[in-house]
């Protein structure tokens, strides 16, 4: 009887110290299984991406002050074509990641279903065409051409031969 009250006793203490509200916003989780999702306030996006770009693609970007100043950064780094497209292809990985100006969003699923399918058509129609581009996902349903080796003006007419209406 009393080990029973001890036991009790342990766990409306656990529950209680668990939810209590103090500083330390902790969430206890009863899933083997769990995610953690944050939301990045929008005028927060350069420096999430000066992060990224520092801490996960080794740069040496000073924190902007605003969008506009890491524009202006970001346009200075590179020097040759070569830097400026593995700049580009740093910036989309970063962007990607951390979900930064996405549109998803302000779309509606039926809109973001109906873009994933005809993305995923397009994928299919450039592969047969020999050019090697991945599928999208329903989380980015927008093509990425962004590692291509060709150039715009070579991939264009494949993309309208597909169906692709600027």
């Amino acid at each position: 009887m009393i080990k029973n009250r001890f036991v009790t006793a342990l766990v409306v203490l656990f529950f209680a110290t668990a939810c209590s509200t103090g500083t330390d916003s902790s969430v206890v989780s009863l899933s083997a299984e769990s995610t953690t999702t944050s939301t990045i306030a929008e005028e927060d996006y350069p420096i999430v991406l000066t992060k990224c770009l520092n801490e996960e693609k080794g740069y040496d970007i000073v924190t902007p002050f605003d969008i506009q100043d890491l524009k202006t950064t970001i346009s200075q780094l590179s020097t040759s074509k070569d830097e400026e497209l593995q700049l580009g292809e740093d910036v989309n990985y970063c962007i990607n990641k951390y979900n930064l100006w996405s549109d998803s969003s302000s779309q509606n699923p039926e809109e973001l279903a109906k873009l994933y399918d005809e993305n995923l058509e397009l994928a299919k129609c450039l592969r047969e065409k020999g050019i090697n581009v991945q599928d999208p996902t329903q989380q980015e349903p927008k093509l990425d051409l962004s590692g291509l080796k060709s150039s715009k003006d070579s991939i264009t007419p494949l993309l309208q031969e597909c169906g692709w209406e600027k």
